[in-house]
């Protein structure tokens, strides 16, 4: 059967007095505080314990996973390491397979060296001796090489100053005033009583007694004319000289030297004062190059005339006649020219004087002004030579020399 619950004996109610039941109020709430506050800090200790600890365990952490990425950073290099070893290693049996190659190259050499060595014992002074030999043909060959510099530098300046006179030449206009004075004024006329013909003065020059001694070349057959048949060698030559002004000067020259094959003669003027004017003369090195088409300027007394110039060209220096060797010339001539200059038309140097000229016909003989016979200065050099008049013949340092004596 159930038993019905046996129901408490009434409390003891207890009855305190108001202010005790307050001060034993706040005495609860303070030990209550005082644990709350305990525990409170416990709770705190236990929480900055854990952050602490999970900090520990973070730092922990990434210390362990910056070991392993260093620790796979170690393993990747072992792994290229390794592979480097295995690679160096394949290399080095190479080079120990090379060397081996090289070891039995350098035997093979070394035989090799060896018998060249004897070999060359047994013929080196065969080899000096060739190597003297090739000595001596190359500094034959560069002596020959040095002359031949040598002279095709002194043509290259030869060359370069006549391609400057050319220019200038070229560049400038003529001065007509020095072309008369160099080609005309020397040039004079030889007149007889019967005869007329030409000359050219020479440089004057003094004399140790005083005056002057004047020069004249020109053709044997004019002052033969002039002197008569036979010639009167004692007979004064009369000499008409003419200024550019128009004036003339009448002089008389006396016969030094003449010979009838050249056709070539030598007279003297005697005066107080030097001649205004006197042909240059080319030097034998002028004269050996000479050749066909070469301009030339002839100037002469045809017919008694004043001098003319007439130009023209050298058209060939291997004429012959009588066995004795002339220059034709193409520049007009005539009766008269005789004895004139055949001058260089650019240098109006003295190259040759007229002696000769062509005629066409026996009954009535033409005159064929184009085909004038000159005998060359080269030819007068030798007689002047021959016959003591050295002094006359120009040197090679005299090219260029003034065309007038003062």
């Amino acid at each position: 059967m159930d038993r019905q619950p046996v129901p408490p004996p009434p409390a003891s109610r207890v009855w305190l007095p108001v202010g005790l039941s307050v001060l034993v109020l706040l005495s609860g709430v303070a030990v209550v505080t005082q644990r709350l506050g305990s525990l409170q800090s416990r709770i705190e200790e236990a929480e900055g314990a854990r952050v602490k600890q999970a900090a520990d365990v973070r730092s922990r952490l990434e210390g362990v996973q910056s070991e392993l990425s260093g620790i796979r950073q170690e393993l990747g290099t072992a792994f290229n390491e390794l592979a480097g070893t295995v690679e160096l290693s394949q290399r080095l049996e190479s080079a120990e397979r090379d060397l081996g190659s090289i070891g039995a190259a350098i035997e093979a050499q070394s035989s090799s060296l060896l018998e060249l060595e004897e070999t060359q014992a047994s013929f080196v002074p065969d080899i000096e001796q060739q190597l003297r030999d090739r000595d001596d043909r190359l500094q034959k060959r560069y002596e020959a090489l040095s002359e031949v510099v040598e002279s095709a530098q002194r043509a290259a300046t030869d060359t370069q100053q006549r391609l400057s006179q050319l220019d200038q030449s070229i560049s400038a206009p003529p001065d007509l005033h020095a072309m008369w004075r160099e080609l005309v004024g020397p040039v004079v006329q030889l007149a007889g009583d019967a005869s007329v013909g030409s000359g050219v003065l020479l440089p004057s020059a003094p004399l140790p007694q005083g005056g002057f001694s004047t020069r004249i070349l020109t053709a044997w057959h004019v002052v033969r004319d002039i002197q008569g048949d036979p010639p009167d060698l004692e007979l004064a030559v009369p000499v008409q000289i003419y200024r550019e002004d128009g004036t003339m000067r009448h002089e008389k020259a006396k016969l030094l030297a003449h010979d009838p094959k050249v056709d070539v003669a030598l007279l003297e003027l005697v005066t107080e004062g030097a001649l205004e004017f006197g042909a240059r003369l080319a030097p034998r090195s002028r004269l050996n190059k000479a050749s066909t088409f070469d301009q030339v300027v002839a100037v002469g007394c045809p017919l008694g005339n004043d001098p003319i110039p007439t130009r023209g060209e050298i058209a060939t220096c291997q004429h012959e006649v009588d066995g004795e060797r002339y220059w034709m010339i193409n520049a007009p001539t005539y009766i008269g020219n005789s004895g004139g200059g055949i001058f260089d038309s650019k240098s109006h140097e003295l190259l040759g004087i007229f002696s000769k000229i062509y005629t066409h016909g026996s009954l009535r003989p033409t005159i064929v002004p184009h085909m004038g016979l000159v005998t060359p200065m080269a030819k007068v050099y030798d007689w002047l030579e021959q016959v003591g008049h050295g002094e006359v013949v120009p040197g090679e340092s005299d090219r260029g020399a003034p065309a007038t004596a003062h």
